[in-house]
């Protein structure tokens, strides 16, 4: 039943709330340390003119945009949403003055009401 509702909701602007576990991983010259949080967050799907836009607005460069798959990037932040069951994955990986910085995140996104501005 819920992948009804999935899909069904899919043919047109559909808000997604995602509840996701984040982990950055910092590695300096003077040593790693990494941190894990949980976090929440939405963004707008629009069928028809498929774009992806996070709930502040901002809108995703996409990469894949298909019946089973979204794939889409802001900044050096990739997303990929598997559109069958609701995963979402992201992941992003910087260097600057010989420190690396690489973060990966996935949890689900379900359909929801629009959030409250």
């Amino acid at each position: 039943m819920a992948l009804a509702v999935w899909m069904e909701s899919a043919l047109a602007r559909s808000y997604l709330n995602c509840l996701t576990k984040k982990v950055v991983i910092v590695d300096a010259p003077r040593g790693s340390t990494s941190s894990s949080t949980e976090e929440n967050f939405g963004f707008w799907i629009d069928e028809a003119t498929k774009i992806v836009t996070l709930a502040d607005g901002k809108k995703l460069i996409i990469r894949r945009f298909d019946d089973h798959w979204v794939g889409a990037a802001i900044g050096d932040v990739s997303y990929e949403l598997d559109r069958q069951n609701g995963n979402l994955s992201y992941a992003s990986s910087t260097m600057k003055d010989g420190i690396a910085t690489t973060m990966i995140g996935a949890g689900r996104c379900t359909l929801a009401t629009v959030p409250a501005r």
